[in-house]
């Protein structure tokens, strides 16, 4: 009796981290669908940029500080983007950045 509820508790947790892993990454995929909206990505730019994210969600599980691991993400995904993107990213990148940070 004790090893199927200790089953049943494992497999429960599993479902929900599954579930859980499953709600970022359609976060991320709404974040960086709306980036690629307002600045104009093309898909090389766009695939980058989620890679970008996911690094820095897999990195932040760990990280006491996150700030710096952030500042980094936001510099390399300004490396992605040419000049007229820039500019169109300068106007949303605070509140885009502060979506990201919610899913931290």
């Amino acid at each position: 009796m004790k090893n199927l509820i200790f089953i049943f508790s494992f497999v429960i947790s599993f479902q929900l981290t599954t579930i859980f892993a499953q709600d970022k990454t359609e976060t991320v995929n709404t974040l960086v669908n709306t980036l690629k909206q307002k600045v104009l990505l093309n898909d090389d730019q766009t695939s980058s940029i989620q890679r970008v994210l996911n690094e820095l969600i897999t990195k932040s599980k760990s990280a006491d500080n996150k700030d710096d691991l952030v500042k980094d993400a936001q510099n390399k995904v300004e490396s992605y983007l040419d000049k007229r993107q820039k500019l169109k990213y300068d106007i949303i990148k605070n509140d885009w950045w502060k979506q990201v940070q919610a899913i931290l």
